[in-house]
């Protein structure tokens, strides 16, 4: 299904509001899995290394457990019962927070006003790196065959430990990270697995357990194909004749930093 546009309905995102540039940083492997499969790769959010990733701020958390024991004490439970009470529902609600994460898949965008060096160095070999670009519109169309379900959202960059999110919600950690990688300036593609036990799936039960490939329209999506600053001739000859391989025509040049 094509990605979803928000409504008061659905779980709420930071859907971009105009038709910008947007690149993807990638090594050669990936380039390869992406042009070979014809699909883009979501990660699930449990397995990204920032541990603050689809996790709730501290403000976020002190407010839920104030919610909880405003409920109680209006129930007139005896104050040791509330703490228990308490407690066990905070600790429920960062279960469910935890499986959450495991279900939602992620694939990470930058928006692109201008090359960076340090994305370069991060998401793919400074020598033999590949950027694709985009934008909005693309990326959109690309999916309208999929059958899956993706939401799009932009990200809010917080600090952890003095800021507060929406609540009631668990989508609202997911589009929401931590103001030490606000230099991605970063926007993602969701899609929420299906799970037939409440909040538990059955990843082992996939061909790569971290994640889900979701078909997409490479010719659509893709404007240019970019090397990095430092790769030489022969892997630019190497881009070229996977590009031939599999039928895409797009165009190839360097990093504007090379």
């Amino acid at each position: 299904m094509p990605i979803e546009k928000p409504t008061d309905q659905t779980a709420p995102v930071f859907f971009p509001e105009d038709n910008y540039n947007i690149v993807k940083y990638m090594d050669l492997a990936k380039f390869i899995s992406l042009l070979h499969s014809k699909s883009l790769f979501f990660c699930r959010l449990d397995k990204l290394e920032d541990k603050f990733e689809g996790s709730s701020p501290k403000l976020n958390l002190e407010y839920n457990e104030y919610w909880y024991r405003q409920l109680y004490e209006q129930k007139h439970l005896k104050s040791s019962n509330i703490d228990e009470s308490v407690a066990k529902d905070v600790s429920d609600r960062k279960d469910i927070e935890e499986k959450f994460k495991s279900l939602n898949c992620i694939c990470c965008w930058n928006k692109y006003n201008s090359e960076s060096y340090a994305l370069w160095k991060i998401y793919s070999e400074i020598n033999k790196g590949i950027m694709i670009t985009s934008n909005i519109e693309n990326l959109i169309k690309s999916f309208e065959t999929t059958t899956e379900n993706i939401q799009l959202s932009e990200v809010r960059y917080i600090n952890h430990e003095t800021d507060l999110i929406g609540k009631g919600n668990l989508n609202y950690p997911i589009i929401h990270k931590n103001i030490a990688y606000n230099y991605e300036d970063e926007l993602r593609l969701i899609h929420l697995v299906k799970a037939e036990n409440g909040l538990v799936y059955d990843w082992d039960s996939e061909a790569n357990s971290s994640g889900k490939q979701l078909n997409n329209n490479l010719e659509i999506l893709i404007d240019e194909i970019i090397l990095s600053p430092y790769s030489p001739k022969w892997f630019y000859d190497i881009i070229q004749d996977l590009t031939i391989k599999y039928n895409l025509n797009k165009k190839i040049k360097y990093s504007i930093l090379k």
